[in-house]
């Protein structure tokens, strides 16, 4: 019996023993799925992680690009539509209009009119005689007159009486219609200053001469044409006078030239404006100007980083960073970047007090160590925000910033540089205006073309130069020289 006992405890301790290591490799199977059930989590929960971010990051993207406008941004002020978009100006607390103290204008009577009319009247009701003393009160109509003029010359051939010798007279111009150059003048200050297109031109045209001039678009284009060949004694001076400019204002602007993008680029000062029609944006373009290659002064532009190569000083438009700094604070509530926006304004206000004369060095030396002190107050924002991109929008500024710090305040030690670029923006507004009411340029060569004119009107009118008369001069072969 003892031995039947054994036999028995010792098959249940075997069953034991198996169940213990069925169960032990149940929990090790558990604990082997266990594992690689979190490691699948953790995979997952990573990569829910990544995407959370990349969709925070997108998210924030995407609301940085709504809330761009004009007054944030690069974008054109026509990209805002109807929105009100508060513009960046100081208020002065001063009414619209005329100040108090302004002087103000009247009109006054024109010398030497063309016709003078005496309002009398030579008898009373009574039937009497009215005298006069010779005082009177002068007021004059002013208007103006549009005719035609047609003058005909007629060739008469003749016979000496005495030598029997042939005359054959000649009239001075050759075509048997030869326009004037008064009227290809009005034509062209239509077409460069007014942006009128060449169709309206012509419609124009014969409206004031009650039908009288039915011309072709290809006659207005060759007027055009032949004028921007006759001006180019003033296009060699303009470049003369560009190359030795202190400072020159650089920018750049899409146009349409026969469905294809092309680029209008401009570099001018306060006296003269060069403007190029080119098919590419970059530094090809700037060498075919022939200016920025021999060029030693101060190059103003917003950040175009091919311009670097040329070996001129630099200085970059202030007016846009104070745009972007806008744009930070607005999109993510930067401190360092409304800072910044007041030390940049304190210094063009400080340059603006000393009336054409550089600041104190001491003040010079404190914009300075401010701008450092403010670029490292918006590292430390950027690395206590959350998941910092270095790649997003504010910490590109931070770098440019830090980058081009000396080109960013030249403005403070040159007083010949100015806070901004609005010179060049100014010259390529009318561009704008152009592509507006004519839509684009057909012919290949009308950008070109335009170019060169533009370069011409636009110095007559830095000049105080009559346009018209510059216009007139130009076609006979007396182009204004500045």
């Amino acid at each position: 019996m003892g031995s039947n006992y054994d036999r028995n405890l010792f098959k249940h301790l075997e069953e034991m023993f198996a169940k213990v290591d069925q169960l032990t490799n149940e929990v090790g199977n558990l604990k082997t799925e266990h594992r690689k059930e979190t490691e699948t989590m953790k995979t997952k929960i990573q990569q829910l992680e990544k995407e959370n971010t990349a969709l925070k990051t997108e998210n924030q993207t995407l609301k940085d690009m709504l809330n761009k406008n004009s007054s944030n941004s690069s974008k054109p002020p026509s990209s805002d539509g109807y929105k009100k978009i508060p513009n960046s100006r100081e208020k002065t607390g001063k009414r619209p209009g005329g100040q108090k103290g302004h002087k103000g204008s009247i009109p006054m009577l024109f010398d030497n009119p063309s016709k003078i009319e005496d309002i009398k009247q030579l008898k009373c009701k009574c039937g009497g005689t009215i005298n006069y003393s010779g005082k009177y009160k002068a007021k004059q109509l002013v208007d103006i007159e549009i005719k035609t003029q047609i003058v005909e010359y007629r060739e008469h051939e003749g016979v000496c009486g005495c030598c029997c010798a042939k005359t054959n007279n000649r009239a001075p111009v050759n075509d048997i219609i030869t326009y004037g150059s008064r009227l290809k003048s009005f034509s062209s200050m239509l077409s460069i200053e007014g942006m009128v297109s060449i169709n309206r031109i012509k419609q124009m045209l014969s409206e004031l001469t009650g039908g009288l001039l039915s011309l072709s678009d290809g006659t207005i284009a060759k007027w055009n044409k032949d004028l921007s060949g006759a001006i180019q004694p003033a296009i060699d001076r303009i470049k003369e006078k560009l190359v030795v400019s202190p400072v020159l204002h650089k920018d750049e602007t899409g146009i349409r030239i026969n469905k294809t993008l092309h680029w209008l680029h401009v570099l001018g000062n306060k006296v003269c404006t060069l403007y190029l029609s080119h098919p590419k944006r970059g530094i090809e373009a700037d060498e075919e100007m022939g200016i920025l290659p021999m060029y030693s002064g101060v190059l103003m532009h917003d950040h175009l980083k091919g311009l670097y190569k040329f070996t001129c000083s630099h200085a970059e438009c202030n007016a846009h960073i104070l745009r972007y700094l806008k744009a930070a604070i607005e999109g993510k509530q930067r401190k360092w970047a409304e800072d910044m926006i007041k030390l940049l304004l304190e210094a063009k206000g400080l340059v603006c007090s000393c009336n054409g004369k550089p600041p104190d060095l001491k003040e010079i030396q404190r914009i300075h160590r401010r701008y450092d002190k403010i670029l490292e107050q918006g590292r430390i924002e950027f690395l206590k925000g959350e998941s910092p991109n270095y790649n997003g929008e504010d910490m590109k500024l931070l770098r440019r910033l830090r980058e081009f710090k000396a080109e960013h305040l030249r403005f403070v030690s040159d007083v010949l540089v100015p806070f901004d670029n609005n010179q060049a923006e100014r010259d390529l507004r009318m561009i704008k205006a152009k592509a507006k009411i004519s839509g684009c340029f057909r012919a290949d060569d009308g950008g070109i073309v335009f170019a060169r004119l533009k370069s011409y009107t636009s110095s007559l009118r830095k000049n105080n130069l009559n346009i018209f008369d510059g216009l007139l001069n130009a076609f006979q072969a007396q182009p204004f020289l500045f």
